[in-house]
């Protein structure tokens, strides 16, 4: 019988991916085909015009995902072919969308343990939510291997130093609630709500302009650690690509005839 493929990408008819860790026997948890799998995910999501906004989970109602099969890396993986999409790039990296130029953005609805290299994942997404069995954690450090994948460079730049100090150099996890208090999650959604919750997020942002979405975003990681009178020339040069779109004069008209704006995600990239 031939093994299921790892990850599943669901994608619908309202500008919205879903894509699914699909391991459950397992938790979920990533073996190279998995990570393989979510990257090739990732690249048909970034490449589909029509697609605005990505959802990952996992499925089941167990685990996000418990991160890397550690087993898998102590055995070694046997040579092959493959050629990473991203030259010198490791999956774990690609995974985490590091070099595949990601602008739309990307909800992570956790459902379970999100784990290790999940976490890393999870982190690397831009909205995070979650069921209240949620567990977070850097796991891994326990057995010697960093919390890397983005995991360390991340939890320093959203929480206080000491609580990321904490997860990183103990790998002890933490709860939903415990993830809401520090900002990691967005909102805690009851088991049954949680992808419905994504969705309905979703929803929200694919009302607006894909090419404010996409911009925006760019723009918001660009800012990290500027100081404010840099971020705010770089805002403007932001805006100023935004206003120069058709999508800008759209919503304008759209508003002043009282009618749903019709985005057509055309953008100036030269402004």
């Amino acid at each position: 019988m031939a093994e299921e493929q790892p990850v599943l990408f669901e994608r619908r008819d309202d500008h919205i991916a879903i894509i699914r860790f699909n391991r459950p026997d397992k938790r979920n948890a990533m073996n190279e085909g998995t990570r393989r799998a979510i990257t090739d995910a990732w690249l048909r999501f970034k490449d589909d015009s029509d697609l605005w906004v990505g959802i990952l989970t996992g499925v089941g109602d167990i685990s996000f995902s418990a991160g890397n099969d550690l087993r898998e890396i102590y055995q070694g993986l046997p040579d092959d072919p493959w050629v990473p999409p991203v030259r010198d790039a490791n999956t774990i990296g690609m995974a985490t969308m590091r070099g595949l130029g990601i602008r739309k953005p990307v909800i992570a609805a956790v459902n379970g343990y999100c784990l290790g290299a999940a976490f890393a994942i999870a982190l690397a997404c831009d909205i995070r939510i979650c069921s209240p069995n949620a567990t977070f954690g850097c796991t891994e450090v326990r057995y010697s291997h960093m919390a890397g994948g983005g995991q360390a460079t991340r939890l320093a730049t959203m929480l206080p130093m000491g609580p990321a100090m904490e997860l990183v150099l103990t790998g002890d996890s933490i709860d939903a609630e415990t993830a809401l208090r520090w900002g990691v999650v967005n909102r805690v959604v009851p088991q049954e709500q949680l992808l419905d919750a994504a969705i309905d997020l979703a929803h929200r942002m694919t009302k607006v302009s894909p090419v404010l979405l996409y911009e925006t975003k760019e723009f918001m990681y660009q800012a990290l650690g500027q100081t404010l009178e840099a971020g705010l020339h770089l805002e403007g040069l932001y805006y100023e690509r935004i206003r120069r779109s058709p999508d800008y004069d759209e919503g304008t008209r759209s508003f002043a005839e009282r009618r749903a704006p019709q985005f057509s995600g055309q953008a100036d990239r030269n402004a």
